[in-house]
């Protein structure tokens, strides 16, 4: 060995066993902490404020939209309970006068009487149905003679 390469390897094992050794422990007073970073310059922190201007204002513009939408789901849900509600007053009126009893006692009151006869209509022959088409299944107005009967069960 050359006297060039054994003083490479001892240094080189010098700075091996400072790596491995902790390092002894430093104050911080007195020590500059500045040193090395110089002040910022507004220039540089314009583009950065711009770009935070735009965002807090884009933020504040979907802030709105969002309150915005809220009031309009608000009166959209306020109007259908409003029509939910009409809707169950309707169902309710409409079973109201499709009761048969309700319906008998409104008709005596509008001064309805029971009929004197009843008129019962012969079903339509629907025998050839399928060869003649649609205009089958509709029976004409004089296919058969009507079948008239009174009614004594009546009061």
């Amino acid at each position: 060995m050359s006297a060039s390469t054994s003083t490479l390897d001892s240094r080189t094992r010098k700075s091996a066993r400072r790596a491995l050794e902790p390092a002894p422990p430093r104050s911080w007073i007195g020590i500059d902490l500045s040193a090395g970073h110089g002040p910022r310059r507004m220039r540089a922190l314009l583009p950065l404020l711009g770009l935070a201007a735009i965002a807090a204002l884009g933020i504040a513009a979907l802030r709105i939209d969002l309150i915005r939408v809220r009031y309009a789901v608000a009166a959209v849900m306020e109007r259908e309970e409003t029509l939910l509600e009409e809707q169950r007053a309707l169902i309710v009126r409409r079973r109201q006068l499709l009761d048969p009893i309700e319906l008998a006692v409104r008709a005596r009151k509008l001064g309805f009487r029971p009929p004197a006869e009843v008129l019962a209509l012969p079903e339509p022959d629907l025998r050839n149905a399928d060869e003649l088409g649609i205009e089958a299944l509709r029976p004409e107005v004089g296919a058969a003679p009507l079948i008239a009967s009174k009614r004594r069960d009546w009061r």
